[in-house]
This record gives C-alpha cells, sequence and structure tokens, in this order.
C-alpha cells in the first residue's frame, strides 16, 4: 500500500498544477465574455417590455387618482433599462471589435474610461439629456481599485449596474456595499472602524468568559478544518 501512495500523490499533484496553470485563452475569454452580455441584454429586453405592457395596463385599468404616479414610477424605470440597453451595447461592441488579447479586466478599465469622455463631451451631454458618461467613469474607477485579482469582471459589473445606471452610486461605496459569502450564507459587507471591530471582540470574549461551560458530548468525529466560516467581521 505505501508503495502506492507517492505515485498517487504525485499524479494528483501534477494534475494541480496543471488545472491552475491552464489559464482560457484571448478567444474563450471573448467568447464567454460576449455570451454573458448577449444573455444579459436578452433579459433587459424582456423587461423593458414587461413595462411598456405595465404602463400600458396601467392606462387601462388604473383610476385618475393614482394614474400619474403609478406611470412615472414605471416610467423612470423604463429610462434606467434603456440606459442600462446602452451600456450593455456598447461593452458587446468594445469587446468584439476591440479586445483580442490582453488582461480583459485591465482593457475595460480603460476602455470604460474611454466611453466615458466620449459620452460626456456628446451633444445629448451638453443639452441635459440623460447620459451614461457618469456610470462610466465610476466603472472604471471601481474597477481599478478592486482588490481581487481573479473576480469575474463582467459579474462584477453587472452587480454595479444593477444598484443604479441612471443614478450610479460612489465606487468606494459599491466596493464596501458589495455581498460576502462563504458558499453556506451570505451576508452584505459594511465597513468598519478598527476601534469599533476591537470593542465587538471584547464584548464577545466576555460572554464566552461569564457564561457557564456546556458539557460537550462525546462524538468520534473530528472538526473539519477546512469547513467554511459562517462570519466575518471587517
Amino acid at each position: 500500500m505505501k508503495t502506492l501512495i507517492k505515485p498517487i500523490l504525485l499524479v494528483l499533484a501534477l494534475a494541480s498544477v496543471n488545472l491552475w496553470a491552464k489559464e482560457p485563452s484571448p478567444v474563450e475569454v471573448k467568447i464567454d465574455s460576449l455570451n454573458h452580455l448577449q444573455e444579459l441584454r436578452t433579459q433587459n429586453v424582456k423587461h423593458l417590455e414587461a413595462l411598456d405592457q405595465a404602463i400600458s395596463k396601467k392606462l387601462d385599468n388604473a383610476q385618475l387618482t393614482d394614474l400619474s404616479n403609478d406611470i412615472d414610477n414605471l416610467q423612470a424605470e423604463k429610462r434606467e433599462h434603456l440606459l442600462r440597453q446602452k451600456l450593455i451595447d456598447r461593452l458587446i461592441f468594445q469587446i468584439d471589435t476591440k479586445f483580442s488579447s490582453g488582461d480583459l479586466r485591465a482593457f475595460l478599465e480603460h476602455a470604460l474610461l474611454d466611453m466615458a469622455k466620449v459620452d460626456a463631451i456628446s451633444d445629448a451631454a451638453v443639452n441635459g439629456e440623460e447620459g451614461l458618461w457618469k456610470f462610466l467613469k465610476y466603472s472604471a474607477d471601481a474597477i481599478h481599485r478592486l482588490p481581487e485579482q481573479r473576480e469575474n469582471i463582467l459579474g462584477f459589473l453587472e452587480g454595479y449596474m444593477n444598484r443604479s445606471v441612471s443614478n450610479p452610486i460612489l465606487p468606494q461605496d459599491y466596493l464596501a456595499s458589495r455581498n460576502y459569502t462563504n458558499a453556506a450564507a451570505s451576508e452584505q459587507g459594511h465597513p468598519m472602524n478598527r476601534e469599533d471591530v476591537g470593542a465587538i471582540a471584547d464584548q464577545r470574549l466576555h460572554q464566552q468568559a461569564i457564561q457557564p461551560a456546556k458539557p460537550q458530548a462525546t462524538s468520534t468525529l473530528r472538526a473539519d478544518p477546512t469547513a467554511p466560516v459562517t462570519q466575518q467581521i471587517r
């Protein structure tokens, strides 16, 4: 048995190295990215169609007393999703026509900034029409600040987009509000001062010290050191 352990471990180690060493090619990244964006576009089109139907239904059935407020809310939501449609279409165009090699994250950071400049000086923006320049600029800044190097960058942008395209929150606020997960539970992260973290830790230690020890049931099971942590303090 011992003579088989080392060869098996060697095979597993080599397989692990090969698995981590293999990075997707630029062509694969491009195809996956376009598929992701096309799926988002399809979902957004369906949502816009549903909004049109909801507006028509309101006009058919709503009472005049609450009609204006309801229609205004639906129209505001439609403007948001029309901007999302423009954003998705521009991202599809940028990746489809200009991305051929290198890091998609770096490419998008520069592409978003370039698009923000074009949008900000456009005639529509100068005339006061709602544009994308602020979201494009904020997105580029958020990507630049993102600490996780292996983050799914399109998923990251999708999350930012879902907050609001027409009225985007600041990049640092989006980064601070992203959800944390350990595959068993998910909770929203909130920034916390170091002093507050220390106070909470002291409080928990004090509570544990004053609580009577509970008898432990005999068990043959051992704790799994790789088990996910269910809470995280930042």
